[in-house]
């Protein structure tokens, strides 16, 4: 990876925009004929889209339609249209990612006669929505298409190459503490690459809380994605060695993308030069769910290294959300930039009125004027996010593999206490090590430590406390039978969503399919365990109270810290901020004046996000 110094909050101001002909096929395909709006479509990469990107969003990078995986005699055209919608924003100070399907193929044409295509374990082809099929990460075919597509993206005026959906082969469902269905591609090539490795054969049944050839195959697929997706970063390095690599790291945190996709965020992250996370993580305050990408970005931190992190945040899922308010445009922004992350503006794939539109449409100036004045807000105050190390006083320490392993055991832990600081208005971070934690007040783990891992402040074990001695534990053996027979159902239902029209409306009316999108970690623990919890911390500076929930960061750069405040509440709210002893600084915020402060504390009502800039002590 070769570091792109331009990459960087305030200065990197990124949209999606997947749009033109190729984007209107693909809403009709993978949304079974749904209604899409062609001219704001193909609008979006005119003169008047790019203008609208440029001038009213102030971005300065957009991710443009590529390659959908239509066969070539379909999709040629789309290769023109990205090449004279890159020759535009070029004009218009935009550089272009080219988006590239990485996993999967559309089944016609000439696609029909590939044989590139994954396989389960019966041998059937794998979908990927409507219309698609997951394609073998091992096949050679498939690895050359990929190669032709980076070639000529790069021919065609791509500034970066952005591989969406890096996922291996079948998804395991997981419903009520079980794993249902296969993982991966069962094709003779997978499964003789598997046996020559590791001398077994791939797992029909996906326990990795038990199984130790479970838990091998798994890193291997997650190792095979790395290799394969290092092999084609550096083929488009070859060829362009400004180029910037990104990829689709899709809801990582929240989900075991692990285990479901194949995807090691921190051995992806050393391939790309800035790491791109989609969740559906769109900040809202619900009283006893606090929905938020906090989390993931704060975890992405941890297991990143070095390379930025940049994010996009769904509400309900693609096909599912109307245009955003402008607040709450705003508020992604900010939590985003806040922790650390480079916001990736949702511009695409929205329904309105049950007809897929764009961002740039005529009808949503209001938002992006409300995403321009932020983008540009953080241009003039870029040189705050450079430099820093965060310095928030407690740490949560990353459960490591044993998160994806037992996740119905760790993930109601790890998710419960941070939502619990989150809440609370309580500054934290999350650490792989508690060697990384030494600087810090209290250590937070899920399980008890060696006391042999030195760390001089307080730690909190949260198995130890009362409400926080289990999680969910893995769902109880069920017969064979019975197992096999709600296995079957759940998948033969899932596989229908994909092929019947019936079945889609179904689903989509009762609202099932975001039983699998939405995390139910975004709901706070009881009230008794976080009190708990917190009480057990004690009192930690600085802090935050509100009537709703803060969002606190707490960064410092060189003898400079900085407290980072963003407000989760629907209006603006009073906060109040707590130091450890009488500090003096200034308030900077969107649409208001610089306000200097000097006290053991200080109250001002919060509208979205400010940053308190404090002098050294």
């Amino acid at each position: 990876m070769i570091h792109k110094s331009h990459i960087f909050i305030g200065n990197h101001r990124p949209v999606y925009l997947w749009a033109g002909p190729g984007t209107i096929r693909m809403n009709r395909l993978k949304f079974m004929g749904a209604p899409v709006d062609e001219a704001a479509h193909l609008e979006a990469y005119t003169e008047e889209g790019a203008d609208r990107v440029a001038s009213e969003m102030g971005c300065n990078w957009a991710y443009l339609t590529y390659n959908w995986g239509f066969p070539p005699e379909i999709e040629e055209a789309d290769w023109i249209v990205f090449q004279k919608a890159a020759e535009i924003y070029h004009k218009h100070g935009v550089r272009v990612f080219a988006y590239i399907q990485t996993s999967n193929a559309v089944f016609a044409g000439s696609h029909r006669s590939r044989e590139w295509y994954a396989r389960d374990p019966a041998g059937r082809l794998i979908y990927y929505y409507t219309g698609r099929y997951m394609t073998c990460w091992l096949h050679p075919e498939w690895q050359a298409h990929l190669r032709e597509r980076i070639r000529e993206a790069i021919r065609y005026g791509a500034d970066g190459i952005f591989f969406d959906n890096p996922w291996y082969g079948a998804q395991p469902l997981y419903l009520d503490g079980r794993w249902l269905g296969p993982a991966g591609c069962y094709c003779p090539r997978c499964r003789a690459a598997f046996r020559q490795a590791w001398g077994l054969e791939i797992p029909r049944r996906i326990h990795p809380q038990r199984d130790e050839g479970v838990r091998l195959y798994l890193r291997w697929r997650a190792q095979t994605v790395s290799h394969v997706l290092a092999a084609l970063a550096e083929e488009a390095r070859s060829l362009k060695p400004d180029v910037v690599i990104s990829a689709n790291d899709f809801d990582a945190v929240m989900r075991p993308s692990f285990l479901i996709y194949g995807i090691d965020l921190a051995s992806l992250a050393r391939i790309q030069d800035v790491l791109m996370i989609e969740s559906f993580g769109l900040p809202r305050w619900e009283g006893v769910r606090l929905v938020n990408n906090a989390v993931t970005v704060r975890t992405a931190r941890a297991l990143a290294g070095n390379t930025p992190i940049s994010t996009i945040a769904y509400d309900r899922g693609i096909g599912f959300d109307e245009v955003y308010p402008p607040r709450r445009f705003q508020q992604f922004i900010a939590e985003a930039v806040a922790c650390g992350a480079i916001p990736v503006i949702k511009g695409t794939e929205f329904v309105s009125k049950g007809v897929f539109t764009v961002l740039t449409a005529p009808a949503y100036s209001r938002e992006r004027k409300a995403i321009g004045d932020y983008h540009r807000w953080l241009a003039e105050h870029a040189d705050l996010f450079l430099g820093r190390e965060n310095a928030a006083p407690v740490v949560l320490l990353y459960p490591g593999d044993a998160l994806w392993i037992e996740w119905p055991r760790m993930a109601p832990l790890y998710f419960g206490a941070a939502q619990t600081l989150l809440a609370a208005g309580i500054p934290w971070r999350v650490v792989r090590s508690p060697e990384e934690a030494a600087k810090a007040a209290v250590l937070v783990s899920l399980e008890p430590l060696s006391p042999a891992m030195g760390f001089p402040g307080r730690r909190v074990v949260l198995q130890e406390l009362r409400g926080w001695r289990s999680g969910i534990r893995a769902g109880a053996a069920l017969p064979l039978s019975v197992a096999a027979l709600w296995e079957g159902f759940a998948l033969r239902l899932y596989r229908s969503y994909f092929r019947s029209r019936w079945t889609r409306r179904w689903i989509d009316r009762l609202g099932l399919v975001h039983f699998f999108l939405q995390s139910p970690y975004f709901r706070l623990p009881s009230a008794s365990a976080r009190e708990t919890l917190i009480g057990t911390i004690g009192p930690v500076f600085p802090r935050v109270a509100a009537a709703h929930p803060v969002l606190i960061e707490v960064w410092r750069r060189g003898a400079e810290e900085q407290i980072h405040l963003v407000n989760y509440a629907e209006t603006p709210q009073e906060v109040t901020i707590y130091f450890e002893a009488p500090r003096r600084g200034v308030r900077l915020s969107p649409y208001e004046p610089v306000a200097p402060f000097e006290g053991s504390y200080l109250a001002f009502v919060l509208d979205v996000y400010s940053i308190l800039v404090l002098e050294p002590n």
